[in-house]
């Protein structure tokens, strides 16, 4: 098989300028519901789902010249998590994260807001201007309201910074090198009045900038970072300064609390992030030190935010180094940490077979190369940048490689695609726009051609539509105005997808739809959702259904040419299904292959900490499916079962979360039985959550339970304990049929069942590319520009 390594494709992600947890730390389980929000310098914002190992679960797309300053929630009572960005204008924006659309822009008629912070009880937005201005903004009436309150008394110098002391103190960092206090007590006289001014240490170069600022409750105190590289308690009864320290070789970016106040984090331009805690004594008085320092980063750290909860601690940064760093609050010192992937769940790459294309897209450019002979290698063949400002969410390509449709949250565009070759044998590619004001009105999330000639696309709202299209229309033209690609007068269809399920979330974006794939013949197709429901809709008669609920949401889902549905969920467990109507609830839904082995995968492939990216077909083995993620390949072999036996790491108890060695495993166990709750627990290898249930709890705290999501092997209603035990009862049965032992026989079954080899990084594609090859398509993290980072003192040994 001839493998294609590619290297070429100039994928660039952006820098991070915003981290924000959807929740507040508590001592109480851990939030179903929890969400990070991470925004970038293109205006796109991330939502990941840190259960299951981290998964990236829907970007909000930005647009041009556009970035995220600034990531706030707002949650409490019963209200649905809410999610406020600021970006270098006069507007605060609220999203709709169904949509992935503003659900509303609020001018703060002041200056350009340069900070903004939620009130600790989730009901008033504070945001600091460039004029000096501090708007105050209430959000009290529920999604999609916001209204002015006040403008705290006016100063001249920019906010940079600012957060909320409970509910009463509003602290802003300045860029004249101030600590401004406004109080904002309810029925106070001086409500919205300048209570207090403090000064930082000034710089003899340049005037001092405090850059950040965080309030401390628990401890009735507040703390900066600013440009002298200083951190700054003061103490928020008597505006005073408590204790400095001048810790960072420049600017401080950033700061982070955890759950008690005890702790302290701060980085920035330096790369180092510090900690410091709280050291009490036994008179009754307390200090911060200075206790450890760690260099995670390759660049500049322009944000960090925390979270904690039973069993659950997070430690989350990012900057211009543009990965996301996960690690623990409770051991930064010298605990494990994780650098998430750079490469997109969602593959922003394609490939066309019958002219050898590889088409990638970022915010508003797509770029086409053509792959050649040996010799030549490769050849960009054109670069196209919209005019529009919204990025780019979806592109797909006609089988025959002529026409390319381009999807956006602001409409659809077709563009014919005319490959010449000039008098020196040199290829170019002659892009022109096709003309329909008919998807023009349409907005897209995903789209692709089918085989039947037909545009289908998943709209904002997930609707499910097709357009009638004639992908050999004018065939040799070169006159686009001839062109009859589409009928801009034609009836839309509109298929009538499954009821949406009810789920304990609040999220609005659980139902979203994640993945999209069409049959070989064109006849049928598969989407999943967030909320781990599989849905298949037959083109021909507009029939829809579902085909089952998973335990977690499907990463990749394909179809085989045995007409059946494979897929990997979040929990990096592969799936086959049959897809005819008839095998919903019936013992036929899962294939024989499925029911044999799918609970019995390779360990590892199971302990995989990235997800799963794409899945297809083998050219030349019908019955093979290649998968890959972000570092890793491999392949099965659906005409073959996997051994059962303890060399292949398949016989242990509930593999997906086997995210450690067996004496780590036993500590965390007799960590569990210790606690009489159910615990979700943060697995310091990995930064992990797994759920786990503790009986004794079960009694008095059902509704506990159900708030943080019941465990569902494959089907909902399936008692996970009576599926343990079944699985345990297929092992001895499988185990006695082959008298427990090894042999070549098995060995060699193995081999041809599963591949796996994790010899390639940063993963963008992998998909087959002709009879007899495979493109791999990379992006080294060590091949990314870079801005020039700061150089820390070295010391030789």
């Amino acid at each position: 098989m001839d493998i294609h390594r590619c290297r070429f494709v100039d994928f660039t992600p952006h820098t991070i300028t915003s981290l924000a947890f959807s929740h507040q730390s508590t001592r109480k389980f851990t939030p179903t519901d929890l969400r990070l929000a991470v925004g970038r310098a293109n205006g796109n914002i991330e939502i990941w789902n840190p259960r299951h190992n981290w998964v990236h679960e829907q970007t909000l797309q930005g647009g041009k010249n556009r970035s995220i300053e600034g990531l706030v929630w707002s949650i409490w009572d019963n209200i649905v998590p809410r999610l406020f960005s600021i970006g270098g204008s006069t507007t605060i924006t609220e999203w709709d994260l169904k949509t992935g659309l503003p659900l509303k822009n609020h001018d703060c008629n002041a200056g350009i807001i340069w900070s903004v912070a939620c009130s600790a009880d989730g009901r008033k937005l504070a945001v600091g201007c460039d004029d000096g201005s501090v708007v105050i903004i209430d959000i009290s009436g529920g999604p999609g309201s916001l209204e002015h309150e006040s403008i705290l008394q006016r100063q001249d110098s920019r906010v940079l910074s600012i957060t909320w002391h409970e509910n009463d103190l509003v602290i802003g960092g300045c860029a004249d090198g101030r600590v401004r206090v406004w109080n904002f007590k309810q029925n106070d006289s001086n409500k919205a009045r300048l209570v207090s001014t403090l000064r930082v240490d000034k710089s003899k170069k340049e005037s001092t900038l405090i850059w950040s600022v965080i309030s401390l409750p628990t401890q009735g105190q507040f703390v900066t970072g600013d440009s002298t590289g200083s951190i700054k308690f003061w103490d928020v009864q008597h505006f005073v300064l408590q204790q400095s320290f001048e810790v960072h070789d420049a600017d401080v970016l950033c700061l982070a609390s955890d759950l008690t106040g005890e702790k302290i984090f701060s980085a920035g331009v330096d790369r180092k992030i510090f900690n410091f805690n709280l050291l009490k004594s036994e008179d009754g008085n307390s200090k911060w030190i200075n206790s450890s320092n760690r260099l995670l980063h390759t660049n500049d750290v322009r944000s960090m935010c925390t979270f904690e909860s039973k069993g659950a601690n997070f430690l989350v940064s990012g900057g211009v180094e543009r990965t996301i760093v996960v690690n623990s609050v409770n051991n930064l010192h010298d605990g494990p940490y994780r650098k998430l992937p750079i490469t997109l769940q969602d593959p922003n790459i394609i490939v066309n077979l019958s002219n050898r294309y590889v088409i990638m897209w970022q915010d508003q450019t797509i770029k086409i190369w053509k792959i050649l002979s040996d010799i030549q290698n490769k050849k960009l063949v054109s670069k196209l940048t919209l005019a529009d400002d919204s990025n780019i969410t979806s592109v797909a390509i006609s089988a025959n490689g002529k026409f390319l449709a381009v999807g956006r949250l602001t409409g659809i565009k077709i563009f014919k695609l005319t490959e010449t070759t000039d008098e020196r044998n040199q290829i170019h590619l002659k892009v022109n726009r096709i003309e329909s004001k008919l998807l023009e009105n349409f907005n897209s999330r995903y789209l692709t051609f089918t085989p039947k000639d037909l545009l289908l696309i998943v709209s904002a709202d997930n609707e499910l539509i097709s357009f009638k299209v004639n992908i050999n229309a004018n065939e040799g033209e070169d006159d686009v105005g001839e062109i009859e690609f589409i009928n801009d007068n034609q009836d839309v269809i509109e298929y009538e997808l499954p009821e949406e399920l009810v789920t304990k979330s609040k999220l609005s974006h659980i139902q979203n739809i994640n993945n999209l794939k069409i049959s070989e013949n064109g006849s049928q197709v598969a989407i999943s959702r967030l909320n781990g429901s599989v849905e298949i809709v037959d083109l021909d008669n507009t029939e829809s259904y579902r085909l089952v609920k998973l335990s977690s949401a499907a990463t990749a889902l394909e179809f085989t040419s045995r007409n059946t549905l494979v897929l990997v969920n979040s929990e990096n467990k592969l799936y086959e299904f049959n897809v005819s109507k008839e095998s919903i609830n019936s013992a036929k839904l899962l294939t024989s292959w499925s029911k044999r082995n799918s609970e019995f995968l390779p360990s590892k492939f199971m302990n995989l900490q990235t997800k799963c990216s794409g899945i297809f077909n083998d050219t030349l083995n019908d019955t093979r499916i290649w998968l890959f993620g972000d570092n890793w390949l491999c392949f099965f072999d659906l005409n073959y079962n996997i051994p059962i036996d303890e060399k292949f790491g398949n016989t242990g108890n509930r593999q997906n979360n086997q995210q450690f060695n067996i004496k780590e495993k036993k500590r965390i166990n007799k960590k569990k039985r210790r606690n009489s709750s159910i615990v979700m627990t943060i697995s310091e290898a990995t930064n992990t959550v797994d759920d786990s249930i503790n009986e004794d709890y079960l009694e008095d705290n059902d509704e506990e339970l159900l708030a943080n999501g019941e465990s569902v092997e494959i089907i909902d209603g399936i008692d996970s304990e009576f599926a343990r035990s079944l699985r345990q009862t297929e092992i001895n049965r499988i185990k006695a049929e082959s008298n427990g032992t090894v042999n070549q026989e098995n060995i060699d079954e193995l081999e041809k069942s599963f591949w796996m080899t994790q010899k390639y990084s940063s993963l963008m594609l992998v998909d087959k590319f002709g009879a007899n090859e495979i493109i791999v398509i990379e992006r080294p993290v060590f091949q990314l520009p870079s801005a020039p980072a700061f150089k820390l003192n070295k010391i030789h040994v």
